[in-house]
């Protein structure tokens, strides 16, 4: 990734993982914050400069929070075998162990703090193949489950499409001219349109897959509490579909909540709103009630007008 400056204080640790460790294992320090954030970030766009934006507010509301930074890359979500992708996470996995132990010795501190914020399908299978890969004994004091308090699904997950796929696809491209960006749509829509028909045809995983295992209690934890955080003008992944996978996780259990975004296009939330955006953040953590809330079903939802003002205090949907 270039520009890494703009990433500072993070440091990088692997391929594509960065860390920033703060003091929340401290008993001494704010017993408040998460011992740690981890931020699995989308695919396009995902820029240096963008990704600061978050880990600046996260560095501002949180002090004392520790924050591990995985980026994604195409063949992350394409090409790349899942054991390869799990390799590449042993730094992010032993920084884990590391934080974690810092608590070890003190018994009166929840051993279960983390945060994990997802952004779209790419920070969904990132996300996965680490919870996973969390399972390898990799040394003696080593976690075997994410320690996990809450989850925070941005612009996630959706459903398997091809438009929508290429959509997402497209925001990956470098910026250039016209004939580059000729080029690599053409490029893009060969490519999405084959492995599409390979997940169609059940050879290689898909993004229905992926929806499954983030409601399998063996990834993320049946106890782990949800947000669900999407927007009506995403073009990349449907709101109603990110919303019917909280309804989906509520009917199996699982403690979920969901905030709607009105003109946001895709993994940028908090530029529509950003006190609604971390507001709905601090609230989840804290377990609040949250102050801008979608009430009932997401069938219930459907074509809702998305012209009214998203910014008014305690929105109901």
């Amino acid at each position: 990734m270039k520009d890494l400056k703009e990433l500072e204080p993070l440091q990088k640790i692997g391929p594509d993982v960065y860390l920033y460790e703060g003091s929340a294992y401290n008993s001494n320090e704010s017993n408040s914050d998460p011992s740690l954030i981890i931020l699995c970030t989308w695919l396009g766009g995902a820029s240096p400069r963008r990704i600061n934006k978050y880990v600046a507010q996260y560095r501002s509301i949180f002090p004392a929070s520790s924050i591990l930074l995985i980026t994604t890359t195409l063949p992350d979500i394409t090409v790349r075998p899942f054991s390869v992708l799990r390799a590449r996470l042993k730094p992010a996995r032993e920084a884990i162990c590391h934080i974690f132990s810092q608590k070890a010795g003190d018994t009166t501190e929840r051993k279960n703090d983390a945060l994990l914020h997802v952004f779209s399908h790419g920070g969904c299978n990132t996300a996965i193949q680490l919870a996973i890969s969390m399972k390898e004994n990799f040394g003696p004091n080593a976690l075997h489950h994410l320690p996990l308090r809450g989850v925070i699904f941005d612009c996630c997950p959706g459903e398997t499409d091809f438009r929508r796929s290429y959509n997402a696809a497209v925001l990956s491209l470098p910026q250039g001219g016209k004939l580059v960006q000729l080029v690599g749509r053409a490029v893009l829509y060969t490519t999405v349109g084959t492995i599409t028909s390979i997940q169609n045809m059940g050879f290689m995983s898909s993004v229905n897959d992926l929806r499954h295992q983030l409601n399998d209690e063996a990834v993320l934890g049946r106890q782990v509490r949800r947000l669900y955080m999407c927007s009506q003008a995403d073009t990349t992944v449907d709101w109603s579909n990110v919303l019917s996978h909280m309804d989906t996780a509520r009917e199996q259990g699982y403690q979920a909540d969901g905030v709607m975004f009105r003109n946001s296009p895709h993994c940028a939330l908090m530029l529509e709103d950003e006190k609604k955006y971390w507001t709905s953040i601090k609230q989840f953590w804290r377990e609040e009630d949250l102050s801008y809330k979608v009430d009932g079903p997401a069938s219930a939802l459907e074509g809702v007008s998305t012209d009214r003002d998203s910014s008014l205090p305690r929105s109901k949907l």
